[in-house]
């Protein structure tokens, strides 16, 4: 069965952070490829307005195009109403037969709790928690034995009873965020080497974060 890498986000803009961090998962965990799925209308940022979906979707598929392993889904932008990761795999699930990783960052797995029916994303992919820069795996293991008592590890690795897993991969810390690229357009700087040349002549065009 083909091992498929699920990473989501807003992805307002998708950067070099965000692609770094998709390539050493899709590396370590031997992936047959990684989805990037822009976020519809995600239920936990209501601090600012996203930009539309369709816009930070062609943004994801520009950063991506040269890169035969990595793909984007416009699965969420799709469906109506909030986009909880749990009906997004359960919806994968309907349509492929594909063992799927479902990565997100330690700062997100630290409120997993707090997420629609977090319980049952275990039982519908790995789960696979990322953290960019030294450290965390402490915290990632408390969390763990805390919200996912039942599960047993091994060798750094925690496996469920039914059969998915739970793991920390630390990859390489580019000090990158979007919030600081639509700052930096926001005030007439420079995003060169921030996000990929075709995102950035993108944001340009469409004349996004202006305001």
């Amino acid at each position: 069965m083909e091992r498929v890498g699920l990473l989501g986000g807003t992805f307002d803009p998708i950067h070099l952070g965000h692609l770094r961090a998709g390539l050493e998962v899709y590396e370590k965990l031997a992936l047959s490829k990684l989805v990037f799925i822009p976020a519809g209308t995600p239920p936990h940022k209501k601090r600012r307005p996203l930009s539309p979906f369709s816009l930070r979707y062609e943004m994801t598929k520009l950063a991506i195009k040269d890169t035969p392993y990595f793909e984007v889904s416009d699965i969420e932008g799709r469906r109506q109403g909030p986009s909880y990761s749990v009906l997004t795999l359960e919806e994968l699930k309907t349509v492929s037969k594909y063992e799927f990783f479902f990565i997100l960052g330690l700062d997100a797995y630290l409120e997993f709790d707090i997420w629609y029916q977090y319980q049952r994303i275990p039982e519908l992919a790995h789960v696979v928690v990322i953290n960019r820069g030294p450290g965390g795996q402490k915290e990632f293991f408390e969390k763990t034995r805390k919200i996912f008592p039942q599960a047993q590890e091994k060798e750094g690795i925690f496996h469920l009873p039914k059969g998915k897993s739970l793991r920390f991969l630390p990859v390489t810390r580019l000090d990158i965020s979007s919030t600081m690229i639509r700052e930096a357009v926001k005030t007439r700087k420079s995003i060169q080497f921030l996000v990929p040349e075709s995102v950035r002549e993108f944001i340009a065009l469409h004349k996004l974060y202006l305001d």
